[in-house]
């Protein structure tokens, strides 16, 4: 892991102070924080804040840059990939639609898909509450990784994906599992209901009557309307400064985390959370919808660093937080980590943008604890600063030694694997296809490596175990490719562990 230092003196200058202090609250103690993280680790991703107060944002904080090797800097126009805080986004466009007439709570999916045969599950008692909030004990692996990081479908193959859903044996209708798929079930529906994207519904219904200027859930919007879209970062790679290697596009946006946005369009919607739909004095969504929105469907037992979850409403976490009522929801995958977070009864909130996610998420967690510790006048704000510093010192360096051992047993692992091939390597390049994940490309590269394209996911491979078998990193989890040799011929490859139906084998095409 290489990270420069060179711009570590450059932390402070970029720090934009808006609203350091207002209506009696002094958030300094926040950039003093922030600064400090960075400047420990000495990689200077972005960072966006915003703390809203009886409907107006009280505070923003703008760390950090979006872009790091071309030093451009986060400002309040900045997007950032909200990842899972798309689902509040989506729940409430969907109970907009109810409102609307175009569909109700109690809508099962044999009602919602009268077109499609489910072979493997009764739908007529899944509902759309179970649906978007975490209770319809289904599912569907290849839908949910095809939507989020293949991006190969259109129309016909996501109603093929969606037909290959399957019950979950781990959990029963009514409980909580936490889930990617009813989200995008719904927008399956949703497409069709409006007879376009779910993305152009979501902004007709939610982002255009906020005034939300710099949030899209097309990645294409951004360099068309003039904004910058944080870039992913990570350490566990060789080069921190680097861009991480996969990145969202409009065919990898999906419902369940598809949306980037900005803090200050963040605080908006949380403004609209907090004052039953109304913000800048109009009543932008109606307060019956809000109030409905906060309403409990499931019941959890949970725990994320310091938020403790209780319960799941519509696409909002609830539970206790320094012992008031909390709603949350936050967003994480590699290169992003995102957080908002109110709460009704003292009318605040906290926005909390990041574009990198090991060390982001454990400075968000302090941030809120320094925001709420102000905002509820419980606590001494720089003692609370002061304490999550030394705690992020000490866990940064347990991380370093974590990131050199990661290192250094890959290194270990591959020198002590060698590819064992039974065919000249260009043999094993090609076309393969399967039913549900569509076209995975082998290419040989010049470096005389293979190189597996499925979608937006690419991986180099590296030696597998045995004869024909190949390692694949795709995103953050690795794969074992096996090809199959039949009468000579290299026919096919198993990816396995990729669908529980088993569908795993890629045939050749050309």
């Amino acid at each position: 892991m290489k990270i420069n230092t060179k711009f570590i003196t450059l932390l402070l200058p970029l720090t934009l102070l808006a609203n350091a202090t207002f209506a009696g609250n002094d958030f300094s103690a926040i950039d003093r924080y922030v600064n400090a993280v960075k400047e420990e680790v000495g990689l200077p991703s972005g960072t966006a804040i915003a703390i809203v107060k009886d409907g107006e944002i009280v505070y923003e904080g703008y760390f950090g840059y979006a872009n790091v090797k071309e030093k451009k800097k986060v400002t309040s126009n900045t997007a950032f990939y909200l990842a899972s805080v798309t689902k509040p986004l989506f729940a409430l466009s969907t109970l907009l639609m109810e409102n609307n007439g175009k569909i109700k709570d109690t809508t099962s999916m044999t009602e919602m898909f009268p077109d499609i045969n489910f072979p493997h599950l009764d739908t007529s008692h899944i509902q759309v509450k179970h649906l978007l909030s975490h209770t319809h004990a289904l599912a569907n692996r290849p839908l949910e990784d095809t939507l989020a990081f293949t991006g190969q479908h259109n129309k016909l193959q996501r109603y093929k994906l969606a037909a290959a859903t399957t019950i979950d044996k781990a959990t029963e209708l009514g409980n909580f599992q936490y889930s990617n798929l009813g989200y995008n079930l719904l927008s399956l529906w949703a497409e069709d209901s409006f007879k376009q994207d779910w993305q152009k519904t979501i902004a007709e219904l939610v982002y255009q009557p906020l005034s939300m200027q710099h949030t899209s859930s097309y990645t294409s919007d951004a360099p068309k309307k003039g904004y910058e879209i944080a870039r992913p970062y990570g350490f566990y790679v060789e080069d921190p400064e680097e861009i991480l290697p996969f990145e969202k596009s409009d065919e990898t946006m999906q419902a369940a985390g598809g949306t980037v946005s900005s803090a200050r369009d963040m605080a908006r919607f949380l403004i609209a959370q907090l004052n039953e739909g109304r913000v800048d004095d109009k009543q932008v969504f109606p307060a019956s919808v809000i109030k409905k929105s906060h309403q409990q469907l499931a019941v959890n037992d949970l725990k994320y660093r310091d938020f403790i979850r209780k319960g799941y409403a519509w696409g909002w976490y609830m539970g206790p937080y320094k012992e008031e009522k909390m709603y949350h929801h936050f967003g994480g995958v590699a290169g992003t980590h995102a957080h908002t977070s109110f709460m009704i009864e003292h009318n605040i909130g906290l926005v909390v943008l990041n574009n990198e996610s090991t060390v982001g998420s454990k400075m968000t967690n302090g941030i809120a604890d320094i925001a709420y510790s102000i905002l509820l006048n419980k606590g001494d704000a720089n003692t609370i600063a002061d304490a999550h510093l030394k705690s992020m010192q000490n866990s940064w360096k347990a991380m370093e030694i974590d990131i050199q051992e990661t290192f250094d047993s890959h290194k270990k692992r591959n020198a002590s694997r060698t590819m064992t091939l039974t065919q000249d390597k260009a043999n094993y390049a090609g076309s393969f296809r399967n039913p549900l994940w569509g076209k995975l490309i082998v290419e040989l590269l010049k470096t005389n490596e293979l190189k597996f394209s499925l979608g937006d996911l690419k991986a180099v491979a590296t030696a597998g175990k045995y004869p024909d078998e190949f390692r694949i990193q795709f995103q953050s989890s690795g794969r074992i490719a096996a090809y199959k040799v039949i009468d000579g011929e290299l026919s096919s490859i198993d990816v396995y562990g990729i669908n529980p139906l088993g569908v795993e084998r890629f045939t050749r095409i050309n």
